[in-house]
């Protein structure tokens, strides 16, 4: 039985939920990032190990557009990054060849961010001595297409089982198809003999995707067809990034059958 839930927790882990995708250092704050109630204004981060460069773009007092920039270091509270914040000027780029010696800079104030959430978090700066605080998301540009067939591993582990010997942790190795038709999404996680089939739809903030589904697990003799275990429950999938030879994510995994709750993270490789 214990083979049977590590397989089965394995395999919804792994459908679509893979931590989103990192630096060495934190969750990858990397992205467009604004306010849906404000458009017209907005921020990038960039990221780089354990730095931020940070570039908004807003608007004077008077109403003329005006950018500045920050060089964010990590703080001692979780995805806390703070630093001093700059305005520039300089020449018209249409003028030939700029001039960098032209540019000035002038320290305004400081920005702090607090990337609480994966899609979201709590933007702080302050500009001549004005005070702002904005509660901000990362913005969508397109839906990513994550389609393909995968192979790699996961992690996961899991907890409060009704059947004390099933709780484990631990590593497998898989190949999982993903077939995605706009935001429904379909998963089939192939691992040791059995199959784990996950549906659910698909939302996305800037660069990762999250899905909230269902799951049902079938094993048996591939001439002779699926046969359904019983088993199922709920899935629900974050930090899904997908690159051009990779896919992440993280998951979370409840159980209706037999009470065990399932967290991980795995990594895989397109198959060609």
């Amino acid at each position: 039985m214990k083979r049977f839930v590590t397989i089965v927790v394995v395999a919804l882990t792994f459908a679509f939920a893979i931590p989103s995708r990192a630096t060495s250092f934190s969750t990858d704050q990397s992205d467009l990032w604004w306010n849906a109630n404000e458009s017209g204004w907005g921020i990038q981060f960039v990221q780089r190990g354990s730095i931020i460069f940070a570039t908004m773009f807003v608007y004077d007092p008077s109403g003329k557009p005006v950018w500045y920039t920050a060089t964010l270091t990590p703080q001692a509270g979780a995805n806390t990054w703070a630093g001093d914040l700059y305005v520039t000027n300089g020449p018209w780029l249409g003028t030939g060849t700029f001039n960098p010696a032209l540019v000035g800079l002038r320290q305004v104030g400081t920005m702090n961010w607090y990337g609480q959430f994966v899609e979201s978090g709590v933007l702080t700066f302050s500009v001549d001595g004005v005070p702002v605080t904005k509660n901000i998301q990362r913005q969508l540009l397109v839906y990513d297409n994550y389609s393909g067939t995968y192979k790699g591993a996961i992690h996961v582990a899991i907890t409060g089982c009704v059947i004390p010997a099933n709780n484990t942790s631990g590593e497998i190795f898989e190949t999982f198809v993903v077939t995605q038709n706009g935001q429904n999404v379909a998963v089939i996680l192939l691992a040791n003999g059995v199959a784990l089939s996950i549906t659910g739809t698909l939302t996305q903030a800037g660069q990762f995707g999250a899905i909230s589904g269902s799951y049902f697990f079938t094993t048996g003799d591939p001439l002779k067809g699926p046969i359904s275990t019983g088993e199922v429950g709920n899935a629900t999938l974050s930090a899904m990034n997908v690159q051009i030879n990779t896919l992440t994510a993280s998951v979370t995994l409840s159980s209706t059958n037999n009470g065990c709750q399932s967290t991980g993270y795995i990594a895989g490789v397109r198959v060609r």
